[in-house]
């Protein structure tokens, strides 16, 4: 699920909420930090344009840090047209949001 990825992508990069809900504003999000992180523990269902949004801030920030020398290779959010993001509404149907 989408949520769950960019969670485990922000917990690898070792990115804080406020930084993500900062960029995600600034490319165009408008929900405030409570409602991210809501959706961030599966507990608010957000249309698929909010979810890539997230995603993108995910990324973007992530991108940040590798062009500044941090080493490795930390996760990535999904997007909702990836397959990653469509492999966990086939094993669980209890889900609450993409």
């Amino acid at each position: 699920m989408q949520f769950q990825t960019a969670r485990r992508a922000m917990a690898a990069s070792c990115l804080t909420l406020a930084e993500v809900h900062l960029h995600y504003l600034n490319s165009g999000g408008f929900f405030d930090e409570l409602e991210l992180d809501a959706y961030l523990h599966g507990l608010v269902p957000l249309t698929g344009e909010e979810r890539d949004c997230i995603a993108g801030a995910v990324n973007e920030l992530v991108d940040d840090l590798l062009a500044g020398g941090t080493p490795g290779r930390p996760p990535r959010a999904t997007y909702g047209g990836t397959p990653a993001a469509h492999d966990a509404i086939r094993y669980d149907p209890r889900r609450l949001v993409g």
